[in-house]
């Protein structure tokens, strides 16, 4: 059919053609016999006449070229009129059809606008941190470059090592796969220059890193090489310092500002639009340059690949650069290059939601192609009237595929709006961890996708419509009624519709169930401590302030005895860590009377250094033994966590066992003396771990922070200030909450799992909507065999049984497929689970309830209709 088609339509563009040419040569014959006739009125021989009057029309192939082209022009004219006419027709046509179907046309626009918003939210954050994570020129060829040992790793994590300056060096000396390689280095400092001290995010950078970046300064100009190298101290401003704390001044350029205690001219400043190539990470403030002459240093790697390398290529130059600056030329740490979206932390989250609207999308794409399938039905008595009226199959399928056009339209104008909004909702509501999604925004790419679905939800609801008026005799359709016209296989369609939204929402539902399920295990996670009523205190001052380790040690003890005086304080802690922090040493656990574990350490055990009262203070629990008793820095004490001990010792008592974390074999042995109970001071997510964490008694140098408990809700902000500046004036205190810290630790996951609820909840609606119409359409057919049974003797007890018990077998058909494809696919969430199995029997017995009891609800109304048919009206309307 297709062929002969096509063959028609360039039969019919040949004869087209043919008119045209055979109208010109009609009218040239024409011109010149007129001519000739009056040349022979004036006595010229008919030769004569016919020569004369082809020599005063002009050249005949000229002539011939130019009137076909006039004629050609002239019914191009009259096609694009017809055009404009017959689309200004169906657009009318259609907005009289839609607006007399309020109803359907609401719910349909609606469905789809739902759809499309959800994706578009989503895929803007998809497409801003995960497709286009950067803007620098050439992005798809930008990566970071990081560093991982070989061997000997046996922690289960992915370690990322900064390279040091002399790697660097070596990399930029010997890997051609590069265009370039930059280097940056990121920290704070102390800005001493007009007004109260501030602490700005500092960024160390080579002079070229914004010509890499495509960034030029908007004001002053760029430090050079020769300034790094003579050792200046050259700084550029960021542009928001440079607006809020300098007022904007321009005069800026060639002043000195005090950094910790150094003092550096400002030679430029940088626009805000310059990022460092992690996603998500703060503006710089300031940005100073960095001097790879320095050894004692690591720093991050940014490069740009040169087309047609790839990252396997590049690590495998980068290692052989580093291996022949070695005098073994081995590698120890094997270089890694990957791409900035690889190192976005909210990767899993964003693709998992990714996956989730996606599904949401097919939903309302489902439930929109069953409203469609419905309105063709009854719309079968009209399209075949027109059909017999003489309106061609053609004319017929470019009018519906017009009205699906104008929905689609209005449905992704809706959604794309309802994306932007949500999306600024998201954005707005986001918890403190998830600092990424400050950059997502509406952009090209998302806006080509939502008219790409737009679009081909048009035609493809275009193609439904006129498909079910295709397979519908016009003589058929004219003798029966419209509201008994549907077929047994267009009723499978639309359950088969209802089905396949059922299974999608089931799948949907057994990952948030999971998901809700685990963050509700977070937080009644037994931590092992109790953060209510515990603070963290730390010091920040310029880096020459504490310079030695010994000054801030000493200033957090003197602190510490101060504010056991103050009141509602209970107890106070020194402590190297405070909860939320991570802190762990490199090397090989070694166990007296165990055999050593093979290859060299890099093993990363976690640890804290704790003073006097630190158990005490955050509420750990002595399972075993006591606190320290040799706090000197000679000591060898130390305390283990439970499960470790209990793992490692497996019942046996482990006090007075040894053990050192060896990396040469010359580490003095370290006496167990207590066992202390497990506490998540890292998070919720580890409270379960039974890998190693040592207790050391703490030293004056070793300490930086202090715990305090705190009994009622006392504000110590500003006593708390005003004791430090009693103490040092060039030292800031912040006063942070546990409570709050251990909240936001699970706030990301909190946040995933609520928009996931929405999406479910919104899918779990439409798919509930469409079983409704499903139901309600086949009340609506059978009124007549209702009745008659009715009349029969039915009871209205079974009439409903069977109407409800229809919909509960579609819902468990969809919930049965569901659930199958969920078996496998909930491996893709299971690293965001806790306390959760992969195959969780609770949130699968959820998900089957939760949808037979939407099936049930959907069922209510169509089994109401049912049971309010009069047999005698059903009857006689027939």
């Amino acid at each position: 059919m297709i062929r002969d088609g096509v063959r028609r339509a360039f039969r019919l563009a040949l004869r087209r053609r043919d008119r045209w040419e055979h109208e010109v040569e009609e009218e040239i014959k024409l011109h010149l016999a007129l001519r000739a006739e009056q040349a022979v009125a004036r006595g010229a021989t008919p030769d004569e006449a016919h020569q004369a009057a082809v020599k005063k029309f002009g050249p005949l192939v000229e002539s011939r070229a130019r009137l076909l082209e006039a004629a050609r022009n002239r019914e191009a004219r009259m096609q694009r009129t017809e055009y404009l006419s017959d689309l200004r027709q169906d657009l009318t046509f259609a907005v009289r059809m839609l607006a007399r179907d309020k109803g359907w046309t609401a719910v349909t626009v609606a469905t789809l606008a739902l759809g499309i918003a959800a994706a578009t939210a989503v895929f803007s954050a998809v497409s801003n941190l995960l497709l286009h994570p950067i803007d620098y020129p050439g992005a798809n060829r930008v990566v970071v470059v990081f560093q991982q040992p070989t061997k000997g790793n046996n922690t289960g994590v992915d370690v990322e090592i900064l390279p040091g300056t002399q790697v660097i060096r070596e990399w930029k000396a010997g890997a051609p796969s590069f265009e370039s390689l930059e280097a940056l280095a990121s920290g704070q400092a102390e800005l001493r220059t007009r007004g109260e001290p501030a602490t700005l995010n500092v960024t160390y950078i080579e002079p070229t890193f914004p010509r890499f970046a495509g960034v030029r300064t908007m004001l002053g100009r760029m430090f050079t090489s020769a300034e790094v190298d003579a050792r200046e101290h050259p700084a550029v401003l960021g542009e928001g310092i440079w607006r809020t704390r300098f007022g904007a001044d321009t005069s800026i350029i060639g002043k000195a500002i005090t950094l910790d205690d150094s003092t550096y001219t400002v030679v430029g400043v940088l626009p805000a639009n310059l990022r460092t190539p992690r996603v998500g990470a703060s503006p710089t403030d300031v940005w100073l340059p960095l001097d790879l002459r320095v050894d004692q240093m690591g720093a991050t790697v940014v490069g740009r690949l040169k087309p047609g390398r790839d990252l396997a290529g590049a690590a495998r130059e980068l290692d052989s650069a580093y291996a022949r600056s070695t005098s073994t030329g081995e590698v120890p740490f094997r270089a890694v290059v990957t791409t900035p979206a690889t190192r976005v932390s909210v990767r899993d989250s964003l693709t998992m939601l990714g996956y989730a609207v996606g599904l949401l999308l097919l939903v309302a794409c489902a439930n929109v192609a069953h409203l469609f399938l419905a309105r063709s039905t009854s719309r079968q008595r009209e399209l075949a009237i027109r059909v017999a009226l003489g309106a061609a199959r053609g004319r017929v399928f470019r009018q519906l595929l017009t009205e699906s056009l104008l929905l689609a339209v209005t449905g992704g104008a809706l959604g794309v709006l309802g994306g932007w909004v949500g999306l600024k909702a998201i954005v707005g509501l986001r918890p403190s961890a998830l600092t990424e999604l400050e950059l997502a925004h509406l952009d090209a790419t998302t806006l080509a996708v939502a008219l790409a679905v737009t679009l081909a939800t048009s035609v493809v609801f275009g193609l439904v419509g006129a498909v079910q008026s295709a397979r519908t005799s016009t003589h058929d359709a004219l003798k029966s009624g419209g509201s008994r016209s549907a077929t047994t296989g267009r009723g499978r369609g639309r359950r088969l519709l209802v089905v396949t939204e059922m299974a999608l929402s089931a799948m949907l539902v057994v990952g948030a169930t999971m998901l809700v399920r685990s963050v509700i295990n977070l937080q009644r996670a037994n931590l092992g401590f109790e953060p209510r009523g515990l603070y963290a205190l730390t010091l920040t001052a310029s880096k020459a302030h504490f310079a030695n380790a010994d000054a801030r040690g000493q200033l957090l003890s003197t602190l510490a005895a101060r504010l056991t005086t103050m009141p509602n304080v209970r107890s106070v802690a020194l402590a190297s860590t405070q909860p939320t922090w991570f802190a762990f040493r490199i090397g090989r656990l070694e166990i007296e009377g165990e055999p050593v574990p093979p290859g060299p350490a890099t093993g990363f055990i976690s640890d804290n250094v704790v003073g006097s009262g630190y158990f005490k203070t955050l509420g750990i629990r002595l399972v075993q033994g006591t606190a320290f008793t040799d706090t000197t820095l000679e000591g060898t004490q130390v305390i283990v966590n439970e499960r470790f001990a209990r793992k490692q010792w497996r019942g046996v008592s482990p006090l007075g066992k040894r053990l050192r974390i060896a990396v040469d074999g010359t580490e003095s042995w370290l006496t167990v003396v207590g066992v202390a109970a497990d506490a998540a001071t890292g998070g919720a997510t580890l409270s379960e771990s039974t890998q190693p964490f040592l207790y050391f008694p703490a030293a004056d140098s070793d300490a930086k922070a202090i715990m305090l408990r705190v009994d009622g809700a006392t504000d110590l902000a500003q006593p708390i200030r005003t004791l430090v500046r009693s103490l040092d004036g060039q030292v800031t205190p912040k006063l942070e909450s546990v409570e709050v810290q251990m909240s936001q630790a699970i706030s990301a996951p909190r946040f995933v799992m609520l928009l996931l609820a929405v999406f479910t909840a919104l899918a779990l609606v439409l798919a509930a909507v469409g079983l409704y119409g499903v139901m309600a359409y086949s009340v609506a057919q059978r009124t007549r065999e209702i009745g008659i049974r009715v009349a029969l003797g039915a009871t209205r007890t079974r009439i409903a049984r069977g109407v409800v018990a229809g919909g509960v077998t579609l819902a468990l058909v969809g919930s049965a497929v569901g659930i199958t494809v969920a078996l496998w696919g909930t491996k893709f969430i299971e690293h965001q689970l806790y306390g959760v199995a992969q195959r969780d029997v609770v949130s699968f017995v959820t998900t089957v309830v939760v949808l037979l009891a939407s099936g049930v609800v959907a069922c209510v109304v169509p089994a109401r209709r049912a049971l309010a048919v009069d047999p005698m009206t059903a009857i006689r309307a027939d």
